[in-house]
């Protein structure tokens, strides 16, 4: 009898953890009444059959293995756009589990990378971005390599990527 309380208090636990650590999911909740939210979602089966696409491609067949989900959250309304950074900075910084990779604060544009490390291995890489034209709050969840990744991303001409790029060379 004690042994199925453990474990139904151990799946609870389990379940409160993951979605407390769910970045995009805790976001989208706060402005839920929210229309000028786009979220795109790749999911484990679109990534596995981008990797049976691309045989011919070892780069990025090597920059998705082992990515679970992509997520993608942008604002329609550019008015809104540094209320939903704000409030998705303040998120980051309440979860735990996440720590600052680094930051890149300018004049008219700041950009925040966080990720999740569990066993000296990186699960979760957040970029949070504001500029003049857009927000972005981009969550890759898996088994990230960051160096393969950046490589690939490069032809993907992906601003946030790209940045991050730079400063991962520069360490």
């Amino acid at each position: 009898m004690m042994n199925k309380y453990k474990l139904m208090g151990f799946l609870l636990w389990i379940s409160l953890s993951a979605s407390a650590q769910d970045i995009i999911t805790s976001f989208v909740n706060m402005h839920e009444k929210d229309d000028n939210l786009e979220v795109v979602l790749i999911g484990k089966k679109m990534i596995q059959t981008l990797d049976s696409l691309t045989s011919n491609n070892p780069n990025l067949k090597e920059a998705i293995k082992g990515l679970e989900t992509i997520r993608i959250v942008s604002s329609k309304d550019r008015g809104l756009d540094r209320e939903y950074y704000d409030s998705a900075r303040d998120l980051l910084s309440k979860s735990k589990g996440l720590k600052e990779y680094f930051s890149i604060s300018e004049k008219d544009k700041e950009l925040i990378v966080m990720i999740r490390e569990v066993k000296n291995s990186v699960k979760e890489l957040i970029l949070l971005s504001e500029q003049p034209d857009e927000f972005n709050l981009i969550s890759i969840s898996g088994t990230i390599n960051l160096d393969v990744l950046l490589n690939y991303s490069e032809g993907l001409h992906i601003k946030e990527l790209n940045q991050l790029k730079s400063i991962r060379h520069n360490q």
